[in-house]
């Protein structure tokens, strides 16, 4: 799409920017412009068109509906940057590296580097109390392998192994191998038709502490909810946690996504 558009960016304090943008740009451009400009963590807002919350790969001759002029409104929110880190401080045998170098550990990779426990149950770091996601990338499992949540943080993270099965506390989507491919507070089932969890998917958790529910993604399309049957603990001053189980010494997986609302833009 050929020409210029004249995007208008209005703050919450009534300040504004202007910027003339290729039609064919997208709003990645424009982020990262707006976060230097007003020294903002580039993943702590939100454009919105009307009442409509544009994507980073959204077009701006799109998004204007082909008009010379756009209109946006910046929303600031918490980015939840927990969600982008693993916690390994009660563990031996894993690794974490930060892929984003920003010495944060945000984008974080989870290894495990020996055997010394059977398994590995490694949480991230964001206490969960608002309805949020993440997107992760199983770079490697040559075992068993889970992702799930959890309101019993302790018991889930000394556990290992075989124990793993008759947790009544947590709510999983894991490779069907010895796990069943869900287990929603003790109940286990391999639904028919479910694929298995491979090397190079992303599995994607939506938690909602509100509702009482958590939703499962495989490579984007909807694996599972846990409601009706199912719901999570109800919401008290207690959080929920995600977490990952790693097998096997060589597993490893990566957060490539994450932050508050949900997952994708789609409902089930």
């Amino acid at each position: 799409m050929a020409g210029q558009v004249e995007v208008t960016i209005q703050g919450l304090g009534g300040d504004e920017l202007r910027y003339e943008m290729d039609a064919s740009g997208t709003v990645a451009i424009l982020r990262s412009a707006i976060a230097d400009a007003w020294s903002l963590n580039p993943r702590s807002f939100q454009f919105f068109a009307g009442s409509f919350a544009l994507r980073d790969c959204a077009e701006f001759g799109s998004c204007s509906g082909g008009e010379a002029k756009l209109i946006l409104q910046l929303v600031k929110f918490d980015p939840l940057l927990g969600l982008g880190k693993f916690d390994a401080s009660a563990h031996e045998g894993i690794e974490i590296e930060s892929l984003a170098g920003d010495g944060d550990g945000h984008y974080s990779t989870l290894r495990k580097t020996s055997d010394s426990r059977d398994s590995n149950n490694v949480f991230l770091s964001h206490p969960i109390r608002e309805p949020c996601f993440v997107e992760f990338e199983v770079l490697q499992s040559l075992d068993e392998i889970s992702f799930g949540v959890t309101g019993d943080r302790q018991q889930v993270e000394d556990c290992s192994g075989f124990r793993n099965l008759w947790l009544d506390c947590t709510w999983i989507f894991s490779k069907r191998k010895s796990m069943p491919t869900l287990l929603f507070a003790g109940h286990k089932s391999n639904p028919a038709g479910h694929p298995s969890i491979s090397q190079n998917d992303r599995v994607a958790l939506f938690v909602d502490p509100i509702q009482q529910e958590v939703k499962f993604y495989r490579n984007g399309t909807f694996i599972a909810s846990n409601l009706p049957a199912h719901p999570l603990p109800p919401q008290t001053d207690d959080p929920l946690w995600i977490y990952v189980m790693v097998d096997q010494t060589g597993d490893e997986v990566s957060i490539v996504r994450f932050g508050p609302g949900m997952v994708f833009d789609y409902s089930d």
